[in-house]
């Protein structure tokens, strides 16, 4: 049986509904992608936000020129995340001047969905932060190092 040419050229309702269904797939995939990129946009601009306020916290550790107002901390009113209290505990090292410095800052008002609570290691040099007795035993033991490294090495 010889089919006519208007049924030979259109498409059966089988492939419509499956080229309607692929469509649908695919524009619900890319509306997904679209609606995530904007959050992680969004979800960005919040972190740069609260980056912003942790610089400015590790600013006001590092204006501390005494060691002990450096542990005890402060508090600091940050442009986006409320108001920072931050605290830190101070080891030295065996490096003269150098000290490994854990700061903790938690924030009153963090952007949403972002954690109130930063907690970072730091390796800081701070000259001012040195005990003279300390630093001195630094110095004799690295410079007794130096002795028994040359040995008989002679200059």
């Amino acid at each position: 049986m010889k089919m006519s040419p208007r049924t030979r050229s259109a498409f059966s309702l089988i492939e419509v509904i499956i080229a309607v269904a692929i469509f649908a797939v695919a524009a619900t995939g890319l509306m997904s992608a679209f609606v995530n990129a904007l959050l992680a946009r969004e979800r960005s601009a919040d972190f740069d936000l609260l980056n912003a306020d942790i610089r400015a916290v590790r600013m006001q550790l590092l204006l501390e020129p005494e060691f002990e107002d450096a542990e005890d901390g402060d508090e600091y009113a940050t442009l986006n995340s409320g108001e920072a209290s931050w605290d830190a505990s101070i080891e030295p090292t065996q490096v003269v001047d150098l000290f490994q410095v854990q700061l903790r800052i938690n924030f009153s008002q963090p952007p949403e969905g972002l954690p109130a609570q930063h907690i970072e290691t730091l390796y800081l040099l701070r000259p001012t932060w040195s005990q003279a007795d300390e630093r001195s035993a630094l110095l004799q033991d690295k410079r007794e190092a130096l002795e028994d490294i040359r040995g008989n090495y002679q200059f």
